[in-house]
């Protein structure tokens, strides 16, 4: 569906969610929308992708931030990816500790040397906040400008091995950013990273695919080679069309756009 700019699309994680979980997590999803649609006033795409992250990995209602799930070792590390699509800038962390690790990931971004940093090397050459302490969050943007953002934040799979690192912070898997689209993905990061499904969706979508039926066509792929059950997915072209789409029992998810309308949903209901 189009939608009038400047747009922000966000996701709190594809998973089996509860209707009891879904209460809270509509309410946060909301507060992320308001706080980074705040931002187009006084920046970018890139600002409102950002803070959106930054307030859902501080909910502690989502598996990102503060909600992180703990590796086998009942320790937390945390991977996140930024992309900017226009200038085809990226910057992601893995494995890190801090309290937001999309902030870590623009910082990186914006030295600029590296696309991927990961663990306490990362940290201590951004110093950010110590973190005190499957459902990914994830935001994609179109501004009046048209520049498109995506970007993605997690705190892995439970009782992971430590050093796992799963498709947030890789650009072509859990997130993606072009002139064309922005798309963020959450799911099972392991069936995401063999299938890049970020980086699908802008193929099709140049091979003259709607954003809406380039997701869609993904994710049925992923469901035909590994079944339900692994992966969702939000996206936004240039031209101000969104969509969201998943193979879960539920997903987290909502968007706010130009004239101040605000939708979310759990279950049922079309972005």
């Amino acid at each position: 569906m189009k939608y009038q700019k400047p747009t922000l699309l966000i996701h709190g994680g594809a998973g089996n969610w509860k209707e009891r979980d879904s209460e809270k997590a509509i309410k946060e999803i909301n507060n992320a929308l308001d706080r980074g649609f705040e931002e187009f006033k006084r920046g970018s795409s890139l600002e409102a992708v950002v803070e959106a992250i930054s307030y859902m990995e501080d909910s502690g209602v989502f598996d990102a931030g503060r909600g992180s799930v703990k590796n086998s070792k009942g320790e937390i590390e945390m991977d996140a990816g930024l992309m900017y699509g226009n200038k085809l800038s990226v910057g992601a962390v893995a494995a890190v500790k801090v309290k937001n690790p999309i902030r870590l990931a623009l910082q990186v971004m914006k030295d600029g040397r590296h696309v991927l940093l990961v663990g306490k090397e990362a940290e201590e050459i951004f110093p950010s906040t110590p973190l005190s302490v499957e459902d990914t969050v994830g935001a994609v943007a179109l501004d009046i400008d048209g520049n498109l953002v995506a970007g993605t934040s997690t705190g892995g799979i439970a009782n992971k091995l430590p050093g796992r690192v799963g498709d947030s912070p890789i650009p072509g898997a859990g997130y993606y950013a072009t002139s064309r689209v922005a798309v963020s993905s959450t799911g099972i990061g392991e069936i995401i990273l063999k299938i890049l499904p970020a980086k699908e969706v802008d193929i099709l979508v140049s091979m003259g695919l709607s954003i809406c039926d380039a997701v869609r066509s993904v994710i049925n792929k992923v469901t035909n080679i590994f079944g339900k059950g692994n992966i969702g997915m939000i996206g936004i072209d240039n031209n101000g069309n969104a969509t969201a789409y998943y193979n879960t029992v539920g997903m987290a998810r909502g968007i706010k756009y130009g004239n101040g309308e605000r939708k979310s949903f759990v279950f049922e209901g079309e972005i």
